[in-house]
């Protein structure tokens, strides 16, 4: 198992670190950094709603590797890059590790990121693997932190908003525990 997470831990470094690689483009290019945890963290249970309104807990992490990240469907830059690169690589990392590997987009802009919204989004990438989740700010905050990520809304005068959030991409075990977190050079 630990050679299967090594291997996986490397390959998803080497695709962070190529898909930040356009934000350091004046910069030498730098490996993306990655926190192995040497014990793994245990998740809360939680409840978030996917793609298809059906409701998503701890239980569906069981079984399989998820890479999960946070963003929006309505964010410019950061989100659309990293899916496309994880959705380009995931059947490369899935028969790396020889388990299956899901890759989990939570949105945390519930308000204009319905079920529908959402499913068109990842729809996009023509990637089975992935799975497009949300919920209401009262469950996707404290799932948000358990993951050791954040997210804030902007709002300008006008009462429009970007969502600020991390760019950093969790690795969750077969067993539903947090293993690693990869976080961008930015």
């Amino acid at each position: 198992m630990w050679r299967k997470l090594i291997y996986l831990l490397l390959a998803v470094a080497a695709v962070l670190a190529g898909s930040f690689s356009y934000l350091l483009w004046q910069k030498p290019a730098e490996p993306a950094m990655a926190l192995v945890y040497p014990q793994a963290r245990n998740l809360l249970e939680f409840e978030l709603i996917d793609q298809h309104g059906q409701q998503v807990g701890r239980e569906q992490l069981y079984q399989q590797w998820t890479l999960a990240f946070v963003g929006y469907t309505y964010c410019p830059d950061i989100c659309p890059l990293t899916l496309a690169k994880l959705a380009g690589v995931q059947p490369e990392l899935a028969a790396m590790v020889r388990e299956p590997l899901k890759i989990w987009f939570i949105s945390v802009d519930p308000q204009r990121d319905t079920p529908e919204q959402i499913n068109n989004y990842v729809n996009y990438f023509q990637q089975p693997a992935v799975l497009g989740l949300t919920a209401g700010h009262d469950q996707l905050f404290p799932f948000v932190r358990q993951l050791g990520l954040m997210y804030a809304l902007n709002t300008n005068a006008e009462g429009n908003y970007l969502v600020d959030h991390s760019a950093s991409v969790v690795l969750i075990n077969p067993q539903g525990q947090i293993a690693a977190m990869f976080k961008p050079d930015i």
